[in-house]
């Protein structure tokens, strides 16, 4: 292992610049004099090679920052100009951090990486821990967010920290005494889509027909048209189809998150609505959406701009139909 080459990766971005922030930071806090330089992938090799391997005339400490900057160009060209041996006896001059969000493990520069570098990996969030962090970050921010309302705000708000941190942010300087309120999260914030969404396939599930419509007419109201709900509504039963065929092989819920490539989150919440429906009843749904998507690319479904009603009828139909 290579003491001063640095690996941050995995798919939380939020935590995972904010990581690397706080190493900057650090760096230039225990070496006031110290320089930080930057590369990404439109840097060329030799540009990272002379900052990191060039010593500096005054004997000063130097921080390399590769975001994202290893391709398998720039990795070989490593390789054969031997840059990682060199690496490592120059330590206590210079430290390679490299951040990496999402790394294919099939490349040969992602190998070497986790095998040589000190690696942190910020991988998504549960639910509860989500939760923990936006309190966590209130209070930081010199405000009050209990869990009851930190619930609210990610429900309507969605699992994005960098979403979540505006959105905090905005409702403490709202709240008197930073505290955040649920009336000043039902007030200044936007659902997104895809919470809404969220509630339409719940009420779905659970055969609440007045639910379900409700919730697709507020999705109209927020200025969604039928053409973008339509493949929410396709993705959102795909992801029904992915965890009942987990809990068909009898995996739990993190072997299904993992093996369907949904969020940890996702799983946990949809996971009992899945149960809701058999398996062919999913394939039942399925059939349905398929047809109606194949009427809309044929024309056997009329729209027009400005006229999706005949749509918009279609959707409620299978709503109606689907809550028998």
């Amino acid at each position: 292992m290579i003491a001063n080459l640095l690996l941050l990766t995995g798919e939380d971005d939020f935590r995972l610049r904010e990581r690397a922030r706080l190493y900057q930071r650090k760096f230039k806090e225990k070496y006031p004099s110290a320089e930080i330089d930057f590369f990404d992938q439109t840097s060329e090799f030799n540009q990272l090679e002379n900052a990191a391997l060039t010593p500096n005339l005054f004997g000063g400490k130097r921080m390399v920052v590769c975001d994202e900057f290893w391709t398998p160009d720039t990795f070989d060209k490593a390789v054969q100009q031997k840059f990682f041996a060199a690496l490592a006896p120059v330590e206590g001059l210079v430290t390679v951090l490299c951040i990496e969000p999402k790394l294919d493990k099939r490349k040969k520069s992602t190998k070497f990486l986790l095998k040589e570098a000190r690696t942190e990996t910020f991988a998504p969030m549960e639910e509860h821990e989500v939760l923990a962090w936006s309190e966590k970050f209130a209070h930081k921010n010199n405000g009050t967010l209990s869990r009851k309302n930190a619930a609210l705000l990610t429900k309507r708000c969605g699992l994005s920290l960098w979403n979540l941190s505006s959105e905090i942010k905005k409702l403490i300087s709202a709240g008197k005494d930073g505290e955040v309120t649920a009336q000043n999260i039902e007030l200044m914030t936007l659902p997104k889509p895809e919470i809404e969404i969220w509630d339409f396939l719940k009420h779905l599930s659970e055969k609440n027909t007045v639910g379900a419509l409700k919730s697709f007419r507020t999705l109209m109201i927020m200025g969604q048209s039928p053409h973008q709900i339509f493949p929410m509504i396709q993705r959102e039963i795909r992801i029904h189809a992915l965890i009942r065929s987990g809990i068909e092989q009898h995996l739990d819920s993190k072997s299904i998150a993992s093996a369907a490539g949904i969020h940890p989150f996702v799983v946990s919440k949809t996971k009992a609505l899945t149960q809701n429906f058999s398996l062919r009843q999913i394939t039942n749904l399925y059939e349905k959406l398929f047809q109606i998507d194949k009427r809309i690319k044929t024309g056997g479904i009329f729209t027009m701009v400005g006229d999706t009603s005949e749509f918009e009828l279609t959707i409620e139909k299978f709503v109606i139909e689907t809550c028998r």
